[in-house]
């Protein structure tokens, strides 16, 4: 018994032919391949019906959210004040794309589809006088609308970019001018005056002119007294002891300086007053012993022999002490000649902050207070009796700021620390080289 042939093609024949049923089978899987797709483009999401209603809601919004609810991308431009404007709208059994057209429409509106994407632009404003168009009834169910854009309507904008470049130059002119001067009625002939002019620096004195300084300032005095051997070392202690520093030295002077942009060089004349507190107890003791005195003498011979007898008597000399106080202020007066030198280390606007660094020789005006002498126990003495040095040398290290007033003034506060180099007193046992830490206050006129 044969098998029932299943083949689409009959092999009955040695040639290929179709049978009626092979045939059949072919138009059935040819429909359906074909149907389905056909079915569904016929169906696609833009063409189905809906029913939207919207109440007091911006604009904007409600185009979002027909992509939320229908999947359908709408491009507009958010920050038109019109898209921000609440509206009311209602259709029933619509489809989305006439719904899309009549939103748009609303407002004066219409699309154009790029792709999947539906670009909103605002339609041309109309004379009064064309009719406006009526709306379209809505379609009944199952029915599909086709739409078409008779005149597509293009908006071009015109951005125009305006740049402004600006370039500054800083030109520094410096230049030599010559002014002729004619005086015909003294006789004199011609004459040339050279003016440096820096119309653009107005630091230009006080980088390269002069200066002159008056300044006062007040210093903290110490001196330290060491003996030159060690037999006085009591006296040196005793100097220690009595003289205590203070703060009561004070100076005031005048001083002319040139400038050379960062540097300076100054010479000047101070006079110092330098004063340090003396105060010393003394205690003087006498008495404590007996004093012998003679009553009478007589004298006895024996052979050749001479004997003298003396009567004595004893007398007890009681003992007495008495204290002295010495509580005075010493003070040396001095006339100084010194030279600096400075550098400006650093500048902000209208502050310079120097390092100065000079030496200066001083000579003694006068001398007040007191002192020990050397002899008859350290008594206390006017210091007038002292030998002095008659020159003093010291080496001075400031630092100091100048601060602008005006175009010609300065004022300068300083900060300074004096060393004296030699021995302040000659032909004396004792060695002392006083020092002083101190802050001067002074004001520059340039020229």
């Amino acid at each position: 018994m044969l098998k029932e042939q299943t083949n689409l093609f009959s092999h009955r024949y040695q040639t290929l032919s179709l049978t009626t049923i092979g045939l059949f089978s072919c138009l059935l899987w040819v429909f359906c391949i074909f149907f389905p797709n056909s079915s569904l483009k016929a169906q696609s999401k833009s063409d189905s019906l809906v029913t939207y209603q919207i109440s007091q809601k911006p604009f904007g919004e409600a185009l979002e959210e027909l992509y939320d609810s229908y999947g359908i991308r709408v491009a507009f431009n958010a920050s038109d004040p019109v898209f921000s404007k609440k509206i009311n709208f209602e259709a029933e059994t619509i489809s989305i794309g006439s719904l899309l057209d009549r939103l748009l429409a609303s407002e004066g509106y219409a699309y154009r589809k790029i792709g999947d994407q539906y670009n909103v632009y605002r339609l041309p404003q109309l004379d009064e006088t064309i009719n406006e168009i009526e709306e379209t009834p809505p379609a009944p169910v199952n029915v599909l609308d086709t739409v078409f854009i008779q005149t597509p309507v293009l908006r071009t904008d015109t951005l125009i970019l305006r740049d402004t470049i600006r370039q500054t130059d800083t030109l520094v002119i410096r230049d030599t001018v010559r002014i002729f001067v004619e005086k015909p009625s003294e006789g004199r002939r011609a004459r040339i005056k050279d003016l440096r002019t820096d119309l653009f620096d107005q630091d230009a004195r006080r980088n390269h002119g002069q200066g002159l300084e008056v300044f006062y300032g007040r210093a903290y005095l110490w001196s330290d007294f060491t003996p030159s051997n060690a037999a006085f070392e009591s006296l040196a202690a005793l100097w220690n002891d009595a003289l205590k520093p203070s703060f009561r030295s004070q100076n005031i002077g005048v001083r002319w300086s040139k400038n050379s942009n960062k540097w300076f060089f100054s010479a000047g004349l101070t006079f110092y007053d330098l004063a340090q507190n003396f105060k010393h107890d003394r205690i003087i003791r006498t008495g404590g012993f007996y004093d012998l005195d003679t009553l009478d003498s007589y004298y006895s011979i024996s052979g050749n022999d001479t004997s003298w007898v003396h009567v004595l008597d004893s007398v007890y000399v009681p003992l007495e002490s008495s204290k002295s106080n010495y509580e005075t202020t010493n003070r040396l007066g001095m006339l100084q000649l010194g030279i600096d030198m400075g550098y400006r280390i650093a500048q902000i606007p209208g502050v310079g902050f120097y390092g100065k660094t000079g030496l200066g020789v001083s000579t003694f005006l006068y001398k007040k207070g007191f002192g020990f002498s050397s002899e008859n126990e350290y008594d206390v003495t006017d210091l007038k009796e002292f030998g002095f040095s008659s020159v003093i040398f010291d080496f001075r290290l400031a630092f100091l700021a100048k601060m602008r007033i005006s175009d010609e003034l300065d004022l300068v506060p300083e900060l300074n620390w004096r060393l004296q180099l030699n021995n302040m007193f000659d032909d004396y046992p004792i060695q002392s080289k006083p020092s002083s830490i101190g802050i001067n206050l002074g004001l520059i006129y340039y020229f």
